[in-house]
């Protein structure tokens, strides 16, 4: 198992970047499956757990220790996943990299690999990007770049305040066609 620690969107952005999921999906018959965790910030990627009592005890002390900040989502991009001898798209929004991200991003390495042992995952550290996905899997990537090409204007320029910290879990292996849950939400500050 795998789980991760995200900022939910607020409902505004939610239902900004749930249009826009419904109207892929739409369009090009991609399947809602890939877009069924809430709107959110990823703040680390999913890492192994084998103790999720243990887990949502630190993600109390975690939600707890925040104090709300600025977050904004800034244009609309794909990422290309290879999986399985294929090129899926990830459609997502970029969020704006601010101190107090990339801080917690920082603190939830430090934190997670002193309590639980190796939770690295990939893109830890410098090279993580901060987003919040529209849609991902379902479709190659060509359907992705066809459906961004049609979107005369990428930018948004959308700014809300997370009020709640979510708690996902993941089955393995992790990939377009895995299982994942909305495990836990907890206000913050």
């Amino acid at each position: 198992m795998k789980a991760t620690f995200a900022l939910l969107a607020s409902p505004e952005v939610h239902n900004v970047v749930r249009k826009l999921s419904w109207e892929f999906h739409q369009k090009y018959r991609t399947g809602t499956r890939h877009a069924s965790l809430p709107p959110h910030v990823s703040l680390k990627q999913p890492f192994p757990v084998s103790d999720l009592s243990a887990l949502e005890k630190y993600m109390d002390e975690l939600a707890g220790s925040i104090q709300p900040f600025a977050v904004t989502l800034t244009e609309l991009r794909i990422v290309p996943v290879p999986f399985g001898g294929a090129e899926y798209g990830i459609l997502w929004f970029d969020i704006e990299e601010t101190e107090q991200l990339c801080g917690l991003h920082n603190r939830l390495n430090d934190e997670l690999n002193g309590r639980f042992g190796d939770t690295a995952a990939n893109f830890d550290g410098g090279d993580y990007r901060f987003h919040m996905s529209v849609m991902m899997g379902g479709q190659l990537l060509d359907i992705y770049q066809k459906f961004h090409s049609e979107i005369p204007n990428s930018r948004i320029d959308l700014t809300y305040t997370p009020r709640e910290m979510a708690m996902f879990v993941y089955d393995e292996p992790i990939g377009p066609h895995s299982d994942s849950l909305c495990y836990r939400i907890l206000q913050i500050g």
